[in-house]
């Protein structure tokens, strides 16, 4: 994978904690009740690479709710202020990893008493990237996991939070679409039949910088994959695999696996099965 994209930025990125080993999609009605008369404020890393991609994105898509951007002191002053929900992106360790594996983007409302966004009122966690030396490719798909941030706290507020794969669209109705799926996105244990199989039944396979460009330029019935996963995975670590469709940003796959050894990490053939029906 592309490796080199971001490193000047990682000293400056977001807060860690090892205390989101549990962070999942998942929240309750009740505590978003007033989620679009609130103030989201989005905290920025304090880099202008990663800030500029973030501004863009939330600027073009974000509409649930009034926002503000703020920087970490701002945030450390207001969140214990529930008149206030902030979007903040967490570095994510679960049990049995070393280290923080990947990127969360988490919604959370302010609490009284809050000492950091563990004590917080957890709304919403979308993997974003590798914690330690992202691939680059969130850049290109932020903007389709803003959308569906919003789009799932929306919908939820309207029948009740139940898992983000519940939100996701039927396979069966992206019979007739265009599926890219990311070379790097694919487990190092798929076989070349395995990939020459899926090619036979249409999907297409390409390098990354295909696949971003794809879902940049929004073409219509297109699936493209993504993948977030630690640069390095371990026994215990988990990886997230999505197909999101260029131009509406509905989310047609969401699987999150737990990784038992690091070459199963990514989409393995069982989801290219899953895919190519």
């Amino acid at each position: 994978m592309k490796t080199n994209r971001l490193l000047s930025i990682l000293a400056a990125l977001t807060i860690t904690t090892s205390a989101f080993a549990q962070a999942q999609i998942t929240t309750k009605k009740e505590k978003v009740s007033d989620f679009t008369l609130k103030t989201m404020k989005v905290v920025l890393s304090g880099n202008e690479f990663i800030d500029q991609a973030v501004r863009e994105a939330i600027n073009n898509t974000w509409s649930l709710s009034p926002f503000e951007f703020c920087t970490h002191e701002e945030f450390d002053n207001l969140k214990t202020s529930e008149d206030y929900y902030f979007m903040v992106p967490v570095k994510a360790k679960y049990k049995r990893e070393s280290a923080p594996g990947v990127m969360m983007l988490c919604v959370v409302k302010g609490k009284p008493e809050a000492k950091d966004v563990n004590n917080m009122v957890d709304i919403v966690s979308m993997p974003m990237c590798a914690a330690d030396i992202p691939s680059g490719r969130e850049n290109a798909m932020l903007p389709g996991l803003m959308h569906i941030i919003q789009g799932y706290i929306y919908k939820s507020m309207q029948s009740g939070f139940k898992s983000l794969s519940s939100y996701t669209r039927p396979l069966y109705s992206a019979s007739k679409r265009r599926t890219i799926l990311c070379e790097d996105d694919l487990c190092e244990a798929i076989s070349e039949k395995t990939k020459a199989k899926a090619l036979k039944k249409g999907i297409e396979i390409t390098d990354d910088a295909t696949a971003d460009s794809l879902f940049l330029d929004g073409g219509a019935r297109t699936l493209v994959s993504y993948v977030v996963a630690p640069t390095d995975p371990e026994n215990g670590s988990y990886c997230w695999k999505f197909l999101i469709d260029a131009k509406t940003h509905d989310l047609y796959y969401f699987k999150k696996q737990k990784i038992t050894k690091p070459e199963l990490s990514g989409f393995q053939k069982s989801d290219l099965a899953k895919i190519s029906k």
